[in-house]
């Protein structure tokens, strides 16, 4: 015969079988961190050469920030859409990602990873094969990964000072 549990002890053992749930899953999520940063990555090249303002905007939090070379950072979602929409109105890019390296800490994740690729200049039509260094740091929302940061900068050495 079933031992009687009362209603308190039922919802008691039923609050602990949810929060060992869910600290499995959490445990489990976090195990392939690294790996859904990289797929974040992926889908950002692919939102790059297809010129997808709203895919690229879409990675990012809403207070995302993205900044570029010898220019002002632009942070929010409206900031991203427009800086987007500039940037494939002047060039067409197609860039892939190696990953150098993922840290992920709780709810907050980065990587330091390189570009490389042809990047296309609309007005003149002029093609170059391009490199960059970037980090770009991550924030888990509502149990997503999504960009809170994305640094880069060209990895091609300047002319620098005359000697």
């Amino acid at each position: 015969m079933p031992a009687h549990v009362s209603l308190p002890s039922r919802r008691g053992l039923l609050a602990a079988a949810a929060v060992f749930s869910v600290i499995g899953n959490v445990r489990a999520q976090g195990t392939d961190d690294p790996a859904r940063l990289v797929a974040i990555m992926d889908s950002y090249a692919a939102a790059l050469r297809t010129n997808n303002v709203e895919a690229l905007v879409e990675l990012y939090t809403s207070n995302g920030v993205f900044m570029r070379d010898n220019m002002p950072a632009v942070v929010g979602r409206e900031a991203l859409r427009a800086a987007y929409r500039e940037v494939f109105a002047t060039l067409k890019v197609d860039l892939s990602f190696t990953i150098q390296e993922t840290e992920v800490a709780g709810d907050m994740a980065w990587l330091r990873a390189t570009s490389s690729g042809r990047i296309k200049v609309l007005a003149t039509g002029m093609e170059t094969a391009e490199a960059f260094n970037l980090v770009v740091i991550f924030r888990r929302e509502a149990g997503a990964w999504k960009i809170r940061n994305y640094i880069y900068a060209t990895s091609r050495p300047g002319a620098g000072p005359a000697k």
